[in-house]
């Protein structure tokens, strides 16, 4: 019965996906590892658990393990705890769907072949009635829907469903989408190939040849704007890994630091993403995390058959110009593609221990605690920030008190009690407490490029440039 959890998360998260807020957000974080740990505790129970340490997935827990470790030291920590859920509910998800049954698996891909279906009947809706298709796509972004339309295809051909393989490919042509046109000729081009190698598909050199042509038109289509931010968001990206090539600064950080890797006169438009799934991951993880990760995603790609294999290899392609598996919802459903069909584990010999168990529902325990915390946290920003609107600057500072002791969410509050503190230069006296907030932040998270924004245009005021000056010198020996 629990195979219906993990379909109805592939069902409907593409759907909700541009409503999602940090509610449900780990709403589906725990949907997915309670139903996971029923699965271990009830369907599987008398089975060897051993299985899920099978070699196989040695560097899938090398990789979560390592990249848990970067997000306890990130100085980022408090702004993104609650991300990295969605990466170990990717994860959580490939180990489960690596021992369904033909059956199960039968279910869960008429599961997103439904959500395919939905998004694409959203998606028509938009283009031909509602007229917003462009300004708000599904998957909150134009790219991010292009890839989830690229995943799906190919299982659609598999499992003849050509009425929506054609209707997701005329969604991926409504998004212009460059990276899924080229994601699209990469997953095209390693068939045709694999047929070419396997000797059944002579006939296929022709078109491996074409596809190789149109390479060049589509590249040649790339705006040049568009590849002057990719540069500098890279470059962004790239620094950030050379400050920290241990320890990363924490998954999905880069929309926190990226700001401060700018360099002076770079093209300067803001991005969260990197656009570049590689460089991303490494500059947020580490060296040891990404390798384990990427030495896990190659040896996943080998073992895996079928069409759905080149979903997967056009995924990977597409992550090379764009940011389509940092979207919780794509990353899950590229994780379920990406794992090899098995079977259920051999029962156990002996008298299964109570040990782990316990274990788990204490880790579990804590984890639901600090959901409910981070929630709080949420309520008392949205607090904070409506006594501020009001003019009740001392309501807005007492709401957020009890937060400045917790290591967890101490940068968050300083970082939010400084922008609420924040007014012209008139009210000095005010101007001052901004001031004060933002430097205890820098004393606690030397990257926060929020705080180094704003105290630089609150010591641009005149009377304030050796101060200025300071700011600049200490800035200089942070990013080096």
């Amino acid at each position: 019965m629990l195979v219906y959890v993990f379909s109805c998360v592939l069902l409907v998260s593409p759907l909700l996906q541009a409503v999602f807020d940090l509610p449900l957000q780990l709403a589906f974080q725990q949907a997915l590892l309670l139903a996971f740990l029923a699965w271990v505790f009830v369907e599987l129970r008398g089975a060897d658990l051993r299985a899920l340490f099978h070699k196989k997935f040695l560097l899938l827990w090398c990789a979560a393990g390592l990249s848990l470790v970067s997000l306890l030291l990130s100085p980022f920590k408090g702004h993104i705890f609650n991300e990295w859920g969605n990466y170990a509910a990717g994860l959580l998800i490939f180990v489960y769907s690596s021992f369904l049954d033909k059956e199960s698996r039968r279910k869960t891909d008429t599961a997103v072949l439904a959500g395919g279906w939905l998004l694409a009947a959203f998606g028509f809706a938009q283009f031909f009635i509602l007229g917003d298709f462009v300004a708000r796509p599904p998957l909150t972004n134009l790219n991010a829907l292009a890839l989830y339309c690229v995943l799906v295809v190919p299982l659609a051909l598999e499992r003849r469903s050509w009425a929506l393989a054609a209707l997701l490919s005329v969604m991926v042509i409504w998004t212009q989408s460059i990276g899924a046109v080229l994601a699209g000729l990469a997953g095209a081009g390693f068939y045709a190939w694999s047929r070419i190698r396997s000797g059944e598909g002579a006939g296929n050199k022709p078109l491996l040849a074409g596809l190789l042509v149109l390479v060049i038109p589509v590249f040649y289509l790339l705006q040049a704007d568009s590849m002057a931010g990719r540069l500098a968001w890279w470059k962004s990206a790239w620094d950030m890994f050379l400050a920290r090539p241990l320890a990363g600064f924490g998954h999905a950080s880069f929309t926190w630091a990226q700001a401060g890797f700018q360099g002076a006169g770079a093209f300067r438009e803001y991005s969260i993403y990197a656009h570049n799934y590689y460089l991303e991951f490494l500059s947020e993880n580490g060296i040891l995390a990404a390798a384990a990760w990427f030495a896990f995603l190659w040896a996943a790609l080998r073992r895996r058959s079928g069409l759905v294999k080149y979903s997967v290899i056009a995924a990977l392609a597409h992550s090379v110009m764009d940011f389509g598996l940092s979207v919780p919802a794509v990353f899950w459903l590229f994780c379920y593609l990406l794992a090899e069909p098995g079977e259920r584990p051999a029962a156990a010999a002996g008298k299964p221990s109570l040990f782990p168990a316990a274990a788990v529902l204490l880790l579990e325990a804590a984890l639901l605690l600090l959901n409910f915390r981070s929630l709080a946290f949420e309520r008392a920003r949205r607090e904070a920030a409506a006594a501020a609107l009001r003019g009740d600057a001392a309501a807005a500072e007492e709401g957020l008190r009890p937060y400045l002791a917790s290591r967890l969410f101490r940068v968050p509050a300083l970082e939010l009690l400084g922008r609420l503190n924040s007014v012209g230069a008139a009210d000095r006296d005010r101007g001052f407490s901004s001031a004060v907030y933002y430097e205890m932040a820098l004393l606690e998270n030397p990257y926060s490029a929020a705080a180094w924004r704003a105290l630089e245009r609150a010591y641009a005021s005149p009377g304030l440039e050796r101060a200025a000056a300071g700011l600049a010198a200490r800035k200089a020996g942070v990013y080096k």
